[in-house]
């Protein structure tokens, strides 16, 4: 799903009047100085891109730390299997453990990480170009680490924590609520800090309009007052965070 910053800000105006929303405070690690360059952090599962063009992807799982974009080290130190990219899932994937992608190209984004289920994300950008403004949309993220190589990352590592606490929303329930996070790919540049801010609230009868490719977990709201079907029903509540 690729979505202009224009067409989030369209698509989330009139939603947002429907929307009770909260300001949840966000924590975030940032470094400028250099620091060991190693991922993932033992037992996790990293995943790349190989071959040149990249039609297919190796997927490892590393009990040891694996220093980020060294491609030969990973598939010397970690157990590691070669997946077609036709045989991705195309509903995603869905890792509630620690996963750890290493980006040259943004297929890897839009194909395989795309509306997955991730509870601790780690990308790390292995290219030298920057990248331009795209959204990823990821279910249940939690913690959200960065890296990247280009040579003018101003941040090449930074770290935030997206998961509200029982304080700042005291109604959110993660096993009845959704969570949606819409990360800016441009963070993989590394010019500037990492940023974000979260609403929550029920879900808005339009959601799905303004939001037409977001595969919602449960049957898309009617807003015609006629319609009794729903009108009983409780509005299931909703995260939607955005980090840029």
């Amino acid at each position: 799903m690729e979505m202009s910053p224009n067409t989030v800000s369209s698509a989330l105006l009139p939603w947002s009047l429907w929307l009770l929303f909260f300001l949840i405070s966000v924590t975030q690690t940032t470094s400028s100085a250099p620091t060991p360059e190693t991922s993932p952090l033992a037992n996790t599962t990293l995943l790349f891109g190989s071959g040149a063009p990249s039609f297919n992807l190796r997927n490892c799982s590393c009990s040891t730390p694996i220093r980020d974009c060294d491609e030969a080290l990973a598939n010397s130190l970690c157990r590691c299997h070669t997946v077609l990219r036709s045989a991705l899932p195309p509903t995603g994937l869905r890792e509630p453990g620690q996963l750890t992608v290493w980006v040259k190209e943004l297929w890897v984004l839009k194909e395989l990480l795309n509306m997955s289920a991730i509870g601790h994300l780690r990308l790390s950008f292995c290219g030298i170009e920057a990248v331009d403004s795209q959204y990823l949309a990821l279910l249940g993220l939690q913690t959200l680490r960065i890296h990247s190589a280009v040579p003018e990352a101003s941040y090449p590592n930074q770290e935030i924590t997206i998961s509200p606490t029982t304080a700042e929303v005291p109604s959110f329930d993660s096993s009845s609520s959704l969570h949606v996070t819409f990360v800016d790919v441009a963070v993989l540049n590394g010019l500037s800090s990492l940023k974000a801010y979260s609403v929550f609230g029920p879900v808005a009868p339009g959601l799905s309009q303004h939001f037409p490719h977001l595969a919602l977990p449960f049957a898309p709201l009617t807003s015609d007052p006629c319609d009794d079907s729903t009108a009983a029903e409780p509005l299931p509540n909703v995260l939607i965070t955005f980090v840029y």
